[in-house]
């Protein structure tokens, strides 16, 4: 019977362990708002490599990296430009990374508090688990969001014309190293 996050129930702890989140059944979706805010913009990255440890209950780890040249949003033209120096520089930074060492309870939902680092700057954000599903082969499903501002990683190039704030949406299948049982 899977347990799941929801906006009123807190589901139970993963096992302590170690788990890895497989990059294939992962996706990784934003979205933001462009043309002084009247048009909504959506795509996807690649989840390169994510793993978390979970040392007792509340208390974890998590690192996650993706594939900045994956950026996509369906319009190459858009998508070349924010990959390019102008925004992303996906040469000089290939990563877009995120790493946690705190986890904490808000609102009946499990916050990782930490940073992600992008165009080589970190700045903090906090992914909130949404939605934690335990399946009877032991993988877990998880959705978390988060909010991101650009400009704290000193992406600034199309103020007005391109948003300051995207929302993450990640959702992902882990599974339990096998060196833990």
């Amino acid at each position: 019977m899977a347990a799941a996050i929801t906006d009123t129930t807190l589901a139970p702890a993963p096992a302590v362990g170690h788990y890895r989140i497989d990059p294939v059944r992962t996706t990784v979706r934003f979205s933001t708002r462009h043309l002084f805010g009247l048009g909504a913009v959506s795509g996807m990255v690649r989840l390169r490599e994510a793993d978390f440890s979970v040392t007792k209950p509340l208390s974890a780890t998590v690192h996650a990296v993706v594939d900045a040249a994956s950026f996509d949003t369906g319009n190459p033209r858009r998508d070349r430009d924010v990959r390019s120096a102008n925004y992303l520089d996906v040469t000089a930074y290939p990563d877009i990374a995120f790493s946690s060492q705190q986890v904490r309870l808000h609102e009946g939902k499990w916050v990782a508090v930490g940073t992600v680092t992008a165009h080589g700057v970190a700045a903090p954000v906090d992914l909130t688990l949404n939605e934690l599903r335990h399946s009877d082969d032991g993988r877990l499903t998880l959705r978390a969001s988060a909010k991101i501002d650009r400009y704290a990683h000193q992406v600034t190039a199309g103020k007005g014309l391109a948003a300051r704030w995207l929302t993450v949406e990640v959702t992902a299948i882990a599974r339990r190293d096998n060196t833990d049982a």
